[in-house]
This record gives structure tokens, C-alpha cells and sequence, in this order.
């Protein structure tokens, strides 16, 4: 198996946020000015995929948070298989974005993939993986399982068994 061209960090001072560009203005500002300060005060951990060959390079980032997600914005299949709880435990994808130079040659997939497996890691309970996607973004969401909540259409969902499962095929 080929190894990746590319490294996924945690953010550091060591990167270079100034010159990324996706071409989300958002997603852009976010990580020029308010990564660093949510990574320190523990609100949102950001990991930074750079090539091996240009380190500080950022290519793509995303981050993770711990969160909740209402049992009423479940779709009523997840409902029926989970504990009524007024708050059920989830994992926030919160961004996810790929510098221009690099879209369209599966960056994206890859930080999917390794949040799915940090994700995975964690030793504190969780069952959803959540994002609050960009319009332009839930096909990408949804191509790789995630369902919307049935009332809205930008949250989308993703039960931890099933992010198990593409696991261990990536894994294999």
C-alpha cells in the first residue's frame, strides 16, 4: 500500500494559516483567526493535513468537538434504537475544508476518513457523529452515509456503528 502522501497534525505555530484558501470565506477566516484560539481554550481541536514534502504547508483542516445531539432530531429508524434521553452523546465535525490547490484529488475523503478514526479512538462514550453542513457540502456528507435530521436540512448525522463498519473496510 502506498503511503499517503500527506500528514494529518494536530494545528500548531509550526503551520502556516495565513495562506490558506479554500475558497470559503468561513471556513478560511475560521482557520486564519479563531482555530488557535478555540484549540486553546479546548473548544474545538483542528487537525491540519500538510504534504510531508512542505510541512508547514496547511492542505485541508478539520475539527472535532464533543457534543450532543436532541433524541427528537433523530430520524424515527435511529429513534427507535436509541435510549430516550432528552440529549444523546456525539462527536462535532465542525469544519472540514481543502485548500483550492488541493480539491478534487480526495484530501476531502482522507480527513473524512481520519476523523472517523479519532473519532473512533476516543475513550469517552459517544453514538453520532454530527456536522452542520455547508449547502454546497451535504452531497459529500451524504455520499458517505451521513442522514439529515428530518427538520432541518443542513444537519446531518452518522451513528457510530456505522462509521465502525467503513472502518474496518478501510482497514482491510
Amino acid at each position: 500500500m502506498d503511503e499517503s502522501p500527506y500528514s494529518i497534525d494536530l494545528l500548531t505555530k509550526v503551520h502556516d494559516r495565513r495562506s490558506f484558501t479554500s475558497g470559503n470565506e468561513v471556513l478560511d477566516k475560521y482557520l486564519k483567526e479563531i482555530a488557535r484560539q478555540d484549540t486553546t481554550r479546548d473548544v474545538a481541536t483542528v487537525f491540519v493535513a500538510t504534504k510531508r514534502s512542505a510541512p508547514r504547508t496547511i492542505c485541508g483542516y478539520y475539527t472535532l468537538s464533543t457534543g450532543s445531539i436532541p433524541y427528537l432530531e433523530l430520524t424515527d429508524d435511529v429513534r427507535r434504537i436509541m435510549p430516550r434521553y432528552k440529549l444523546l452523546p456525539a462527536i462535532w465535525l465542525g469544519r472540514l475544508a481543502v485548500a483550492k490547490d488541493y480539491q478534487g484529488r480526495g484530501l476531502g475523503e482522507t480527513l473524512l476518513y481520519d476523523a472517523f478514526l479519532r473519532s473512533l479512538a476516543s475513550p469517552i462514550a459517544w453514538a453520532f457523529l454530527i456536522v452542520d453542513a455547508k449547502e454546497d457540502a451535504i452531497g459529500f456528507y451524504t455520499r458517505y452515509g451521513f442522514e439529515a435530521c428530518p427538520d432541518t436540512k443542513t444537519r446531518l448525522f452518522m451513528q457510530k456503528q456505522d462509521i465502525n463498519k467503513i472502518c474496518e473496510i478501510i482497514r482491510d
